[in-house]
């Protein structure tokens, strides 16, 4: 049960914003905005849900995980249906950008912390088969947002959007609270002695205070931010690498749709490119685990040449003027999206090692956030000078290309890598527990798919 609510949220979550390009021409014919402006609404919502992750994981991680998912559900829900009632395009940046991106950072995070806490020698099946409803929903999600749309108009569809996130309330509830399951029932899990704390089970104690719950609170959220990590030259190169992939990762799915439509290409075929992308995304997951890791062909490479191959693909999107051609491109970019997404956390680990993973999952999120905010309004806004889509595609590609690039970068410097790091290591102010580090390692080392 806790692996169906964890394939819920993610299916919920990240399902969704992926396949929001099926409404962005009509939030634009509905608030009379342009490209730019629309595009500030799924620019938010992913800048809010990546920045609040390390709040959201500290906070759950201090007052339950449970009630956390829940009250995630809730306000995910609640952004949709309160757009629906908005009059101006800002309405959408406070309802969907702030409040839903809120939903979604407490629910994510939580979730596949708490997935990976209730296994141990099947956590990487669970893991996997959580995180495979962001890609099953977003094969389905664009057709049936076209089909809202069609039948309900934009209103309808953003109040049933919102009945739909409200599952995510159901996926909460399904998270038993560990400590009485493990009271309740043989289940034959193992805990450490470290796991056993009240931070690892997401609970409070009846004696403990509220400034106790608070200093916890802070306290986990600093050690969950490592500053120092940019210091190493190889992490500073992989970071900016991460900066550019960010800045464009949405633009395709979020345009593609409004360039099919400019194309004259009728509105259920448009949708379904999303869904040819998803489809191929998942099978480009499954292929590059079966890629073995080699001194002569690493993860690092694997992540430089998916990203290469990425930049390549939308560079020669503008090529693309037919059904055919648009189906052709959604199918490759969907298998070299998901060929670099697995290999992006495992590279991270390698870099810094495990004692430094949990400090640098945190400047993670904080790149993703601030690229992810700038990086749709920028492409909305050369569309709105040169009035074509292309441009947007071509600026996806360039920002792919170099971002697969520098990885190739760092293979010139992994001897100064390995010795940064190990000098950093020395520094006790900087070394996270073993215990923190489990917690992230659930995330990023075990989720293939």
């Amino acid at each position: 049960m806790v692996v169906v609510g964890g394939f819920i949220v993610n299916g919920c979550a990240a399902g969704t914003f992926r396949s929001l390009g099926v409404l962005f021409l009509a939030f634009r014919q509905q608030f009379d905005a342009s490209s730019a402006e629309t595009a500030w609404v799924t620019s938010i919502m992913m800048c809010v849900m990546y920045l609040l992750a390390p709040f959201a994981t500290a906070l759950a991680s201090t007052t339950g995980f449970r009630p956390v998912i829940m009250l995630g559900g809730v306000l995910s829900a609640t952004g949709y249906v309160i757009s629906a009632f908005g009059t101006r395009v800002y309405h959408l940046y406070l309802a969907i950008g702030c409040l839903t991106g809120l939903g979604c950072a407490l629910t994510v995070s939580p979730m596949m912390v708490t997935v990976g806490q209730y296994f141990s020698t099947r956590r990487a099946v669970a893991n996997s088969l959580a995180v495979l409803g962001a890609s099953i929903m977003s094969m389905t999600l664009p057709l049936l947002f076209q089909y809202l749309l069609d039948e309900y108009g934009l209103k309808g569809a953003l109040l049933i959007l919102g009945g739909v996130m409200l599952q995510e309330v159901v996926a909460g509830a399904l998270v038993r609270p560990l400590k009485r399951h493990r009271n309740e029932s043989d289940s034959g899990l193992e805990m450490s002695p470290n796991d056993t704390s009240d931070n690892l089970l997401g609970s409070n104690t009846a004696t403990e205070t509220k400034s106790a719950a608070v200093v916890r609170f802070f306290k986990k959220l600093w050690t969950d931010m490592d500053f120092k990590l940019v210091k190493i030259r190889s992490v500073a190169f992989y970071l900016t690498s991460l900066f550019l992939l960010a800045f464009s990762l949405i633009v395709p799915p979020m345009y593609i749709v409004p360039r099919a439509r400019d194309l004259q290409i009728e509105d259920y075929r448009a949708a379904s490119l999303l869904t040819a992308s998803s489809i191929a995304d998942v099978v480009g997951r499954l292929s590059v685990g079966a890629i073995p890791d080699t001194p002569h062909f690493t993860r690092l490479d694997q992540f430089g040449l998916s990203l290469c191959l990425l930049g390549l693909t939308n560079l020669l999107c503008p090529l693309a003027i037919t059904y055919p051609g648009l189906i052709v491109y959604a199918i490759a970019h969907g298998l070299f999206y998901g060929a670099f997404v697995p290999t992006s956390f495992t590279c991270l680990a390698e870099l810094v090692g495990p004692k430094r993973l949990p400090g640098a999952l945190g400047l993670y999120m904080l790149v993703q956030g601030f690229a992810s905010l700038t990086g749709p309004p920028f492409a909305g806004w050369l569309y709105d000078r040169t009035g074509s889509y292309e441009v947007a595609f071509l600026q996806a590609g360039v920002c792919f290309l170099l971002a697969g690039l520098l990885p190739f970068i760092l293979r010139f410097t992994k001897r100064k890598t390995e010795e940064g790091a190990d000098e950093l290591e020395d520094d006790v102010d900087s070394v996270k527990s073993d215990r923190e580090t489990a917690t992230f390692l659930l995330i990023t080392h075990e989720t293939s798919l």
